[in-house]
């Protein structure tokens, strides 16, 4: 599993993503899209023949993620990794640069060799999570530290979601 850099073409084509990594809720917009570098391991799922991006992040405090990086130093933050409540839905190959995105550790890097199968699962059981709580109105579930700023919530057409 290689991390790709999005394209500015996701920016300039997804002008609202509620609860995205860079993106200003108060204002309504993306922040500096002119210079974006935000890593992004490129996850193909089965649900719904979506495709997501799922972002690094470096200071993960939940259990929705894949930790690259563990932090020893703050309890409170798990690490460095792939953040599953922030995963983008690409609906434009496009909008993936073919750039890899090197880790600044090469240690967190090759965690990533052969794990797409087991970051797949547990990506695709967050989401499924997701499916069947909103449509329970599971206000546990959605209000837990892992769905309250999940990304989600833009994709509910997609996923299915009455």
């Amino acid at each position: 599993m290689e991390l790709k850099k999005l394209s500015p073409s996701f920016y300039t084509d997804n002008v609202r993503v509620e609860q995205a990594l860079d993106f200003d809720m108060k204002a309504g917009c993306w922040l500096d899209i002119d210079n974006k570098v935000r890593g992004h391991g490129v996850v193909k799922i089965t649900i719904q023949g979506l495709m997501f991006a799922i972002p690094v992040r470096s200071h993960i405090r939940h259990e929705a993620s894949f930790i690259l990086q563990v932090d020893r130093k703050n309890r409170h933050i798990k690490g460095m990794g792939l953040d599953y409540s922030k995963a983008l839905l690409i609906k434009d190959e496009r909008h993936v640069a073919d750039d890899v995105f090197v880790l600044r550790s090469k240690a967190a890097g090759r965690k990533l060799v052969d794990k797409e199968e087991h970051i797949t699962k547990q990506f695709t059981g967050y989401v499924e999570k997701y499916i069947s709580s909103v449509q329970e109105d599971d206000r546990n579930v959605l209000n837990s530290f892992e769905y309250r700023y999940t990304t989600l919530i833009n994709y509910h057409t997609e996923l299915g979601i009455k």
